[in-house]
Formats: C-alpha cells, structure tokens, sequence
C-alpha cells in the first residue's frame, strides 16, 4: 500500500477553537473500503455541539458527516460501488452482524463511533479523530464501501444533506413518528432537521403542521414547505397556542432543538394517545421529567438517532422524492463557503443566520 495522498482538511484542534486548514494524509482505501473525493459537507449542529464541548471526539480532529462526493478509488474486494460513481455518505454503515442489524435496526448498529481513529487520516505522521467516521471536511477521505450509498441524477451540492439533516427530519417524522394520513403534527425548532420533518409530515399526508421557531423568516420557509401554521414562543406560550390550533394537542410532535425544556414543550403539545419524538443533540448529561399520569393517558416519548433509518433502504427513496420534485433539498440548506471559510461557515450555524451552512469543495458538486 502506497502512502496516500494529500488534501486539506480542516483540523479542530481544541473546543471552541478557531478550525485550522491544514495539509493532512489520506491513505490508500484498504480491503472493502473506498477514497472518496468530497464535493460538498453540511455544517450540522452536531459538528458544532461537539466542536464546543468535545464530547464524543478526541481532538485532533476533523469534523463534518453530512458530505457527498465521487469515489476516487475502491480498495480491494469492493463490490457496492464503482470508481467515478456520485454518492452520499451515510455515517451509520451497517455492520450486518450485531444484535441491533440481524433485527433490522440498523440504525442503532453497535459499530457506530463517534471518534474513529483509524489512521486513514493523519497529520504530520499522527491520526486524527474522525467524527461520526465521516470526516466531511476533507477533500478526499476513507470509508467502508457500505457507507457510500449512490445518488447518480441528483446534485451533489444538495444530496449532501440527505447524509445526516434530511434523513434525521423526514425518518423522524416518518419513520420514528410513524405520522399517519389526517394526523396532526407539531415540529419544534425549524432547522435543517425541523423543516425536513415538515416534509415528511406532509408527504406522509398529515392534515394539520405546526411550525415552531422564535425566527419568522424559517417560520415562512416551514410554510413554504408544507407547515399549515407558524408559532412563535417569543409571542407566548406555544404550547397553549398549539393546544388550541389543533382542540387539545397534536397526534406527533417533534423536538429539533436540542434543549431538555423544549423536549418537555413537545412532551406537553400532545392530544391524549399522542406521540413525542426527541431529535436534537442535548448535553450527554441533560435529563427531562414527564408527568406519570401522561403516560398513563397513552402518551409517549422516545428518541430518534438518524431519523430511525437504514441508508441502504431509505436513502434512495428519499433520493426518488427530491427528483420527483416531491422533497425540496435546496431550500433547507445553505449558504455556501469554500473551505477556507468553515469557520464563518460554524460561526453562522452558531448564530442562527444560516439554516445549515455548506462547504462546497469545487465544481464537481
């Protein structure tokens, strides 16, 4: 094996300090894995989380899991996908082997890290952490063939997101949620994720969505994008406002946020029998508490990890909605930064300026 080639990535070096563009090593794709050539990464809010605490990675680094790219070269016994190829990383592989994956959850695989070292990335002869076993941030980099998951007809520059923020909205609205025709939904926190569920909520033929964002521009996104209602917690209670949109609470409701006090809102916002589904990265330590007599009344709270998907399965069908013009991918990502600028691109997912800011790579996105 050769000793790989070189690209820029851009390396975390501590929390919260500035990402550095750094030359780094890629090496050569071993026996079932492929090189990927990145076109374009999502900045998700788990990058920032984990950038901010350093929890679940081991700095250095090099963040970024929601990439798209095209195979630049396969390792031996590759089978999945072809050099040349368009694909979209998934960063749950299946591993086809654990209790998890021969019951078909594969979502929750047991070989999922958050901080694989496993030396196809390194800086001046020393590996650095890849987050989420992605790595998006780099110009090329190494991943099982069964990461890489084809999205041949679709724009590289938008499939990207199906890699962690639509697959995480639309699966939990979908998938986890379960949301059924003529069922009422409520979707906290109108992000990358949020307004992905807002679809999800709609193809799957929800009769009534209510957006939540304190922001009035996602507020008039989510409708653009299928939300029947908007509400705003600055303007009040949103709880009692949803409560009275829908005579007495919603069947789904949906926590993009990340916050223990919203999960509690979500938790709060059901009809009796309803169902609440917690998406966003928390603090590890963050705790909620819910009334046992709610529970008593059929309701429910679970969490969802990747929107409870398979990426084999379910991306090529949410590849299909975005082609058929059904998902709109473009409109819940955006602006884009070269490289050299991920850190005014971390700095706007941090604000809240841009629903999820993109690296893009170079013209083959």
């Amino acid at each position: 094996m050769s000793a790989g080639i070189r690209a820029r990535a851009a390396v975390a070096f501590g929390r919260g300090e500035p990402l550095r563009i750094e030359e780094v090593t890629v090496r050569d794709p071993g026996p079932g894995e492929v090189r990927i050539r990145i076109a374009a990464c999502g900045v998700c809010a788990s990058d920032l989380h984990v950038w901010r605490t350093g929890e679940g990675i081991t700095f250095p680094a090099v963040l970024g899991h929601e990439a798209s790219g095209v195979v630049e070269s396969i390792g031996p016994g590759v089978t999945e996908v072809a050099a040349g190829q368009s694909v979209v990383i998934a960063w749950i592989p299946r591993c086809g082997s654990c209790r998890s994956c021969r019951s078909g959850r594969t979502h929750l695989c047991t070989s999922l890290r958050t901080n694989r070292d496993d030396g196809s990335l390194s800086l001046a002869g020393k590996p650095l952490g890849r987050y989420m076993s992605v790595s998006g941030l780099s110009e090329f980099v190494v991943v099982n063939e069964r990461a890489a998951i084809p999205c041949d007809g679709l724009s590289l520059r938008s499939a990207c997101s199906v890699g962690c923020g639509v697959t995480t909205g639309f699966g939990a609205a979908v998938i986890t949620g379960g949301v059924r025709w003529g069922e009422s939904v409520a979707v906290f926190g109108c992000g990358g994720v949020g307004l992905s569920a807002v679809q999800g909520a709609r193809i799957a033929g929800a009769s009534r969505i209510v957006a939540v964002d304190p922001n009035p521009a996602r507020l008039e996104l989510a409708s653009r994008l299928g939300a029947t209602d908007g509400v705003s917690p600055r303007d009040g209670d949103a709880v009692a406002a949803i409560h009275g949109l829908t005579d007495g609470g919603v069947d789904l409701a949906i926590e993009s946020v990340g916050k223990a006090d919203v999960v509690r809102q979500a938790f709060d916002a059901l009809a009796i029998g309803g169902r609440a589904v917690a998406v966003g990265l928390t603090g590890y330590a963050e705790e909620v508490s819910i009334p046992i007599m709610s529970l008593i009344f059929d309701k429910s709270l679970r969490g969802s990890i990747h929107g409870s998907a398979d990426p084999v399965r379910d991306f090529p069908k949410i590849f299909r909605l975005a082609a058929q013009g059904e998902l709109d991918l473009e409109a819940m990502i955006g602006p884009d930064y070269p490289l050299a600028e991920v850190n005014d691109a971390f700095e706007a997912s941090a604000n809240g300026s841009a629903i999820r800011p993109r690296i893009v790579f170079d013209s083959i996105a």
